[in-house]
């Protein structure tokens, strides 16, 4: 019931309120539209790997090709994508790949890879190549190892049997190495199996240099079989033992392929023990059973059919139906030919390799303009994720999007700077995105067709920029950029501080990662919670619980402690693997249990200790207080609000006019305002 001093005149002043309200808060929009991120992506299910986050109500803003915010508040952008059902994930990131022709690309692109790096092969010269593909302009970015095969031409010759033996050879050779890591080259790539000829007089120097350089090196192992003499163990053995001599990154490409094929469980057994040691060793699979190389290498010497367990039959031409024969085989032997050897590797293994979780995925593939290629080359990223993730459920969605973009990026970190800031969701991150329709993706190439896109891949986002969209490829963008060692690549991390925790006048902890994001300083709140030793549970969906208190969401500066909302300064972000908060909102989420002092460099807390029924006491009181203070202020306001209601209900006149003017001709003012 209306109070009998609440006259028809202040009624009409709250409806006409309400109504200006309405108009502003709804209808006019466009000024705050006008503080525009480039791009917004609204709904979708946030995956972020590095923390295990999956984050669903959220919108992602994208600036200057970098995340800049994750938020539950409704962000505006010069573009938006409706995420409403589909995974927002870090791009893709192939390690095993080949050079970035423009047909292959396209097929990445649509299969969600925003990074095509060679790492298997690689360059001989990595100015030259990189200044290349840089002139050139690709969609998605390019990097390179340095490709020992290649290097070794100039000293040596194109024999494949032949060894390095002369010291100064060999010398040349680490030399050569050298120069092309420091023009940008992103590790050592061996190919042993093609190039028997290689020995460890020759290996072990060119990895004292890696090890020197802490650039990661990578194996096409010798042996890619379980039959004596020359087995796939004894691969793996011989780059362990590299790995102990040298203190080399060691990482093996394609093992259930190459070392661990028809013995998969012991070769795992043998990287996981060397891990335990402590050597840095990893490997990737691409999720096949069957393996393609090309019909003149040095795997199809005599004695392929019982090494690999296939016989000529099992040999298909890549891009045909055609089956090789034994008298075919004899005439392609001399020809450049891809074939595939279907059923050459047992699904059980790959699957066992899968769920190990420092395996990664890499495809091993381009598609080239002639087709003649494995299907891997287009479908690896949608055969993972609709195969083995949605339908036989080896793998949970945040494992494939850790093993396709998250471990990857963090195999090349010691080499590439840029890759720290690649396959994770989070703020400051490069904006290397792929959207995919989790109930649909699926991979479509085959033997015969190798050139087919999979279906799933909703949109591609490079460096800020879409390259693909819900129509296709976008035509006339290049964003892509080069991945370079850190003798080239010179960009500047923002460097963590280091603070000084104090609990009652006690030091108790120094926190080496606070960092100065927008001249405010952002602490971790987990670390900081622990240091002073309260309980903190940071859930996967983005909730923070205090000591079954307060509770914090990420992208929410609203939090909630007894029950009542405390508006925080900023919201909780993810930043470097973490969650961090605003150093200044310290005193807001903890003000119950601790006074906060914010210094130099330097956080105190001390411990306040008001008894509970002191508390109660003063909460009963204050409220008697405040009803009394609220009757003598209701006398008083009683006398001027009438007078005071007739200035404000015309100035809410004139506001409602402005706003339908505005919200009339909002178009317009738009584009105004944003020229």
């Amino acid at each position: 019931m209306i109070k009998n001093n609440f006259t028809k005149k202040r009624l009409l002043l709250i409806i006409s309120f309400l109504m200006a309200l309405a108009l502003v808060n709804n209808n006019l929009n466009f000024a705050e539209e006008n503080t525009e991120y480039d791009i917004v992506i609204k709904g979708g299910r946030i995956i972020n790997p590095e923390t295990e986050h999956e984050l669903k109500g959220y919108n992602l803003a994208i600036k200057d090709g970098a995340i800049v915010k994750i938020s539950k508040e409704n962000l505006y952008g010069e573009k938006e994508i409706d995420a409403t059902g589909l995974v927002v994930s870090p791009g893709f990131i192939d390690l095993i790949s080949y050079e970035p022709n423009t047909e292959g690309v396209k097929f990445k692109i649509l299969d969600g890879v925003t990074s095509n790096l060679l790492m298997h092969g690689g360059t001989a010269n990595a100015s030259k190549w990189y200044k290349y593909w840089g002139n050139v302009g690709r969609k998605v970015n390019y990097g390179a190892s340095s490709f020992i095969t290649k290097l070794r031409w100039p000293i040596i010759g194109y024999n494949i049997d032949k060894s390095i033996t002369k010291e100064e050879d060999i010398q040349t050779l680490v030399d050569s190495v050298r120069k092309n890591i420091e023009e940008g080259a992103l590790g050592i790539s061996f190919s042993f199996e093609y190039i028997p000829g290689i020995k460890s007089n020759e290996v072990i120097p060119l990895l004292e240099l890696a090890n020197e350089y802490n650039v990661p090196t990578f194996y096409h192992l010798r042996y890619s079989d379980a039959e004596e003499p020359g087995t796939g163990i004894e691969g793996i053995q011989e780059v362990i033992d590299y790995a102990k001599e040298t203190g080399a990154i060691i990482h093996i490409m394609h093992i259930n392929s190459t070392g661990g094929t028809f013995c998969m469980d012991e070769a795992l057994d043998m990287v996981e023990k060397a891990r335990e040691e402590g050597l840095d060793v990893t490997t990737c699979v691409y999720p096949y059973d069957y393996w393609a190389t090309y019909i003149n290498s040095a795997r199809f010497r005599p004695g392929w059919q019982e090494r690999y367990h296939i016989t000529y039959n099992d040999l298909q031409v890549g891009g045909t139906e055609e089956r090789v024969t034994e008298e075919t085989f004899k005439e392609y032997r001399s020809k450049h030919m891809l074939v595939a050897a279907l059923g050459s590797m047992p699904e059980e293994e790959l699957i066992m390799t899968l769920k190990k979780p420092y395996v990664m995925i890499g495809s091993d593939t381009i598609i080239e303009p002639s087709h003649n290629n494995h299907p891997r080359g287009a479908g690896t990223y949608g055969r993972l994720f609709g195969k083995y993730v949605r339908e036989e459920q080896v793998l949970t969605l945040m494992d494939a999007i850790k093993k396709a973009s998250y471990l990857p990026a963090k195999r090349l970190e010691s080499a590439a700077p840029s890759m720290k800031r690649k396959g994770r969701i989070e703020i400051g991150a490069d904006a290397d995105i792929t959207i995919f329709n989790p109930d649909t993706i699926i991979d479509k190439s085959t033997v015969k067709n190798p050139a087919i896109a999979s279906e799933g891949i909703e949109y591609v986002i490079v460096n800020g920029v879409i390259v693909k969209d819900d129509k296709g490829i976008v035509e006339n963008v290049n964003p892509g950029q080069p991945i370079q060692s850190y003798f080239v690549d010179k960009s500047v991390e923002n460097t963590p501080i280091k603070y000084e925790i104090v609990l009652d006048n006690t030091n108790v902890d120094n926190i080496e990662k606070v960092y100065s994001i927008n001249e405010e300083k952002y602490v971790p709140i987990k670390t900081i919670i622990d240091t002073i030793d309260i309980p903190i549970d940071e859930k996967i969906n983005g909730e923070i619980e205090i000591n079954n208190i307060v509770k914090l969401e990420l992208g929410s500066s609203i939090a909630i402690r007894n029950g009542e909302e405390i508006n925080l300064l900023d919201e909780p972000i993810i930043y470097k693997g973490q969650i961090y908060v605003n150093e200044k909102d310290l005193e807001s989420i903890l003000q119950q249990s601790y006074s906060v002092q914010l210094l130099e460099n330097k956080i105190v807390f001390n411990t306040l200790d008001i008894p509970e029924n002191e508390d109660a006491e003063k909460d009963k009181d204050t409220e008697t207080d405040e009803n009394k203070e609220d009757e003598t202020e209701n006398e008083d306001l009683e006398e001027e609000t009438n007078t005071m209601m007739d200035n404000i209900f015309i100035f809410l006149f004139v506001l409602i006019v402005v706003s339908i003017i505005l919200f009339i001709f909002r178009t317009k003012i738009k584009e105004i305002l944003r020229k």
